[in-house]
């Protein structure tokens, strides 16, 4: 499809978008009507069969299907692992040789590391092997969840095999301007790894904290005065939360009557380790994750019916449970693409690079992406949405000023996570909060100074090394 550059107007569809997501807090909604514009502004009131057209275009695609079915099937992988409580025999294992709060602490950490195949999946099992072995350690809540928050999106970049990555790797590989950086999907995203500035700072800035290198400060400083003062492991605001002796429902899980009379499943180290050792070895050995997450299901069948710890008629309950969590993003590929031919139709990034690419610097446009990107990731609480849209503006302008594609490719990587872990309201930090039972506010307030402090190293990172690869 052959870009028309119609000048400002351009600009209406991308300045639309921000607004609907922020009055409606709908991104997919936002996506589509943003889209609808660009075919409005170009065929005017002839708009409505191309874009029926361009939407059938962007469902059929071959390539976006590929990442949506691997999406999808990593859904149902996570919540027959959810299910299976195996990773909570991990937990339990762990719990044996622990016998202060700095253990406390470091396990917490070591479990969102080892559990790197999905973020609510390791906010989950994570919260529910630490936060009894917390309490009786006199940790607050704000600082188990700052940890377990700042090591599931993270970790789960860093280690390439996850839904993250395949819905990012999807999203570069569709911009022409990444074919520099590799020739395929998982390339792209293996040779962007490195520039991941701000989740790799997370990881170890979180131990550092931990093993105090870095003092308590503010809203964690303040929680531990309080536990210190009164005993109070939670702040006020949160004692709903902490109403019963169980860990509440929490996003992600299936809770039905049916489920609440069935006998509770055993944890066992094997249905966690098992599964997630076939993914790893058949991914690395077929050199592609499709072939791997789909074994990791057969070997969670072969595993789980046999030996009951789910029945067959929980197994694909499970799936479709785990397809049903999938579809948001599902959706958000096939919108996202959409989106990204209505804006080349119109010519919004020719129209960009014209008008600002004279005064764009490729030393700053890296760290001016993980700035901006950043911001609207938190002020919408869109992780997954903003950097699909945002992508094929930055990268068109990246490539005419001569910027590091790598580089930029990382900073908009960096910015999704940090709108992540900093939002306080997006479905992470929800469920961070949800799982250790505390109200997300109080506890998003508290994380702010080691959020601000990372993000602040992160931009400098990009500055200095934008200027160095320019």
């Amino acid at each position: 499809m052959d870009g028309t550059n119609l000048g400002i107007i351009t600009l209406i569809p991308a300045l639309g978008f921000l607004v609907f997501a922020l009055v409606t807090k709908k991104c997919i909604l936002s996506i589509l009507l943003s889209g609808i514009l660009g075919y409005i502004f170009y065929y005017k009131a002839a708009f409505f069969i191309p874009m029926m057209d361009a939407l059938l275009s962007a469902s059929c695609d071959a390539d976006n299907n590929y990442i949506v079915i691997i999406c999808l099937l990593f859904g149902c992988f996570v919540q027959l692992l959810r299910q299976s409580k195996g990773a909570v025999a991990v937990g339990d294992l762990a719990r044996r040789y622990i016998k202060s709060e700095k253990q406390v602490l470091f396990m917490t950490w070591l479990c969102g590391i080892v559990i790197f195949i999905d973020d609510y999946l390791s906010i989950l099992v994570t919260a529910n092997c630490v936060l009894s072995l917390s309490d009786e350690h006199k940790t607050p809540r704000e600082m188990i969840c700052y940890i377990i928050n700042t090591t599931s999106a993270p970790v789960c970049l860093i280690i390439p095999i996850s839904a993250w990555v395949v819905f990012f790797s999807g999203i570069f590989e569709q911009q022409k301007e990444a074919a520099v950086v590799g020739d395929s999907a998982m390339s792209i995203y293996y040779h962007i790894m490195p520039y991941f500035f701000y989740p790799f700072l997370c990881v170890i800035f979180v131990l550092l904290v931990i093993l105090g290198v870095v003092p308590k400060m503010g809203g964690i400083k303040k929680a531990y005065q309080r536990v210190e003062e009164t005993g109070q492991l939670w702040p006020p605001s949160s004692n709903m939360q902490n109403q019963g002796d169980e860990l509440g429902e929490v996003m992600g899980a299936i809770s039905d009557n049916k489920e609440k009379e069935e006998k509770e499943i055993t944890p066992h180290l094997w249905a966690f380790i098992v599964p997630m050792a076939v993914v790893i070895i058949v991914t690395l050995w077929l050199g592609d994750i499709l072939y791997g997450v789909s074994c990791g299901i057969f070997a969670c069948f072969i595993l789980f019916v046999p030996t009951k710890i789910m029945s067959l008629s929980k197994f694909c309950d499970n799936c479709y449970k785990g397809l049903e969590d999938m579809l948001f993003i599902a959706v958000v590929l096939v919108t996202s693409l959409f989106y990204r031919e209505s804006i080349t139709l119109i010519g919004l990034p020719d129209y960009l690079i014209d008008v600002a690419g004279p005064y764009m610097s490729a030393a700053w446009l890296p760290a001016i992406a993980f700035i901006l990107v950043g911001i609207v990731c938190f002020a919408t609480g869109n992780i997954w949405s903003i950097p699909a849209v945002c992508t094929p503006i930055i990268l068109p302008l990246a490539a005419s000023s001569g910027a590091s594609i790598p580089l930029t490719l990382g900073a908009i990587i960096s910015a999704a996570c940090f709108g992540a872990q900093a939002c306080f309201y997006s479905d992470v930090t929800l469920l961070s909060a949800s799982a250790c039972r505390i109200n997300n506010v109080d506890y998003a307030i508290a994380q702010l100074p080691y959020i601000g402090i990372v993000t602040a190293i992160s931009f400098i990172a990009y500055v200095i090394f934008g200027f160095a690869m320019s």
